[in-house]
């Protein structure tokens, strides 16, 4: 999966970015901690919610498949940070 896939903006509320999939897909968390223990650390997890610590920013994924980076302000910062963390869930994306 690529992160063209996604609609990426700022998040209204905290210092952060937000990245939507375009067509609804669903994420197995329990999977992706797997996953994404391979390029960070993980912080939570949740039948709903996984934190990740991925590059000095803590990435939320959701689910559902959205995908937040909390502490990125700039947006290409942001955008390879998601793009890392999209291309490494490749088995957990339903």
């Amino acid at each position: 999966m690529e992160l063209s896939e996604f609609i990426g903006k700022p998040c209204k509320s905290k210092t952060a970015y937000e990245f939507l999939p375009k067509k609804k897909l669903k994420i197995d968390l329990e999977k992706a901690v797997e996953e994404l223990a391979t390029i960070g650390t993980i912080e939570l997890h949740s039948k709903i919610l996984l934190m990740a610590n991925i590059d000095n920013a803590i990435i939320s994924l959701f689910a559902s498949g959205k995908i937040l980076v909390r502490g990125e302000r700039e947006e290409e910062k942001a955008k390879k940070i998601a793009q890392k963390a999209v291309s490494t869930i490749k088995e957990s994306i339903k």
